[in-house]
């Protein structure tokens, strides 16, 4: 069981708001102040029966209306029970309907929302306090008190993080070993990676254990069988900026690895909780706010965007919601690592390749702008056949999206889209710079990017011949030097030989270093304060 969506009405930030969940993992992202941790402040309130207070109320005339879609295909109930809380400002308590019958229903029932705020603020120091020590100790020392294969189990599991103990016999000094092998003796160091990510499983556990131990009565009122008849606990997780208490690799890690436990993928915190809570496992599904690119899984479809549209009222754009065909999404799914930046900009600009992308930021710096003041993420799409997919996907995110072809390729379009003036990218470069006679500024790139290379050999011309559809016999391998400066027709074609041969960021990055504001192509300049111009008036 999991929450599939969750229609939002008058809370706080959300006028009318739709979210669409994945069964498994939910990443939500967004501008500061929209209102990220406004949702999971939401999710609090409903699942532990509160209210809301007056400061909750976007309009104190109205009430905050919540629509809740739990889907439960993988259990042996109707496919999809549908619930409505409903809250005036002047209620002492809200009221739950079943959103098919309109029949009030116990607030109690909502109570099968088992949820957890989690913290990752501190993990090592908040151990210390008595209260979190004591109840992951008392879930350690009921497991190891099951007898010998729990200790053999434990001591295994130890192994993986390398640490090679024999654990007393006795269950509470077992416990307590187990606890210092895992947090260390004094509790005040840095833990390493596995150290830290089985120190994040054991925190889960023992609020589990805890939870289970002062409400019981609850905690089995919670519990769904499956379609197999196994006894699971739905749970939501929620955490609120990893980034603020972990480096990046320490993010993906403790999230995929909660993510891996609530989903019991761990073999061995799914025997703890087995034997601790006596129930077949956990049907989790994890919620994070974050403003940081590095907690993004490679996976639109666990994404959430928070966005102003056109009115300012805050929409959510939710990934588990998106239909592409097959082979659209294989495709986005494996360029998505390159996107996930433009998840948190105002405008994603997107470019064929990497001299274009080598290119642009110091292009636009030469103009007087900075893309990270503007907002503006720049995006490889590592050929044009990427370019309209990626702005698809990101138009889905309700990211405004500006799109740079090569003329070549150039058919029908939307209004995003921009060519070069020329056939590519680099006759561009080479008319713009020729017709003003600044072919030495080309030459001085050529000789910085790689020294003695101004020979244009056949292999060059070949390539360039191909590429403007013309016989190669009209040109003979040269140097770039001895070509006469009025020759305007031979400078543009060698230079472009040696251009179009040699692609890539460094030159990209050389050539946007070298052009001032006048030798930069004007299909360039367009496009850059498009950009601009889209990311102001978002």
């Amino acid at each position: 069981m999991y929450i599939s969506s969750i229609k939002i009405e008058n809370y706080r930030t959300f006028k009318d708001v739709i979210f669409l969940f994945d069964s498994q993992m939910n990443i939500i992202v967004g501008d500061n102040n929209i209102g990220k941790t406004n949702f999971l402040n939401l999710l609090k309130v409903i699942t532990s029966g509160d209210k809301f207070h007056y400061n909750d109320f976007r309009d104190l005339h109205k009430a905050i209306c919540i629509f809740i879609e739990l889907s439960m295909e993988d259990f042996s109930l109707p496919n999809t029970l549908k619930i409505q809380w409903e809250q005036y400002p002047t209620d002492v308590e809200p009221t739950l309907y079943d959103a098919k019958t309109k029949e009030t229903i116990p607030l109690s029932y909502i109570h099968n929302l088992f949820y957890i705020d989690f913290s990752l603020e501190n993990l090592v120091k908040n151990i210390q306090e008595d209260r979190n020590f004591n109840r992951i100790h008392q879930a350690f020392k009921q497991y190891l008190s099951s007898g010998e294969h729990a200790r053999v189990h434990v001591q295994n599991w130890l192994l993986t993080i390398g640490e090679e103990t024999r654990l007393p016999i006795d269950s509470n000094k077992a416990a307590q070993e187990v606890l210092d092998r895992i947090y260390g003796r004094n509790r005040q160091e840095e833990l390493p990676v596995l150290q830290l990510m089985m120190a994040v499983g054991c925190q889960l556990i023992g609020e589990l254990f805890s939870r289970k131990q002062h409400k019981n009565s609850l905690f089995e009122e919670t519990l769904v069988e499956d379609k197999e008849g196994y006894k699971v606990l739905p749970l939501m997780v929620s955490i609120d900026d990893p980034e603020m208490h972990l480096h990046p690799y320490l993010q993906r890690a403790v999230l995929e690895f909660l993510k891996s436990i609530l989903n019991n993928e761990e073999p061995f915190f799914v025997e703890l909780i087995k034997s601790i809570l006596q129930i077949d496992g956990l049907n989790g599904q994890l919620f994070v706010v974050t403003h940081s690119t590095d907690a993004l899984i490679d996976d639109y479809r666990q994404i959430i965007r928070l966005h102003w549209d056109s009115e300012h009222h805050v929409q959510a754009a939710c990934g588990a919601g998106f239909k592409f065909d097959g082979e659209i999404e294989k495709h986005l799914i494996m360029h998505f690592p390159e996107v996930k930046e433009a998840m948190y900009a105002k405008c994603a600009l997107i470019v064929e390749g990497e001299t274009e992308y080598g290119s642009f930021p110091y292009f636009a710096k030469t103009l007087g702008f900075n893309f990270d003041y503007y907002g503006i993420c720049l995006i490889n799409a590592r050929g044009e056949h990427s370019i309209s997919k990626i702005s698809h996907l990101l138009s889905s995110f309700h990211i405004p999206t500006v799109c740079f072809y090569d003329r070549d390729v150039m058919e029908e379009h939307d209004d995003t889209s921009f060519y070069t003036e020329y056939i590519c990218y680099e006759m561009d470069i080479v008319k713009t710079c020729i017709e003003q006679r600044k072919q030495n500024l080309l030459l001085d790139v050529i000789q910085q990017v790689e020294a003695n290379s101004t020979h244009i050999s056949s292999s060059l011309i070949k390539k360039a011949c191909q590429k403007l559809c013309i016989p190669k016999s009209q040109y003979n391998p040269r140097k770039l030097e001895n070509i006469s400066p009025r020759a305007e027709k031979q400078l543009c074609f060698y230079y472009f030989a040696w251009l179009y041969g040699h692609k890539g960021v460094i030159i990209g990055r050389s050539l946007g270093l070298h052009l001032g504001k006048h030798e930069i192509p004007t299909s360039f300049k367009n496009v850059i304060l498009q950009a601009i111009s889209k990311s102001i008036h978002v």
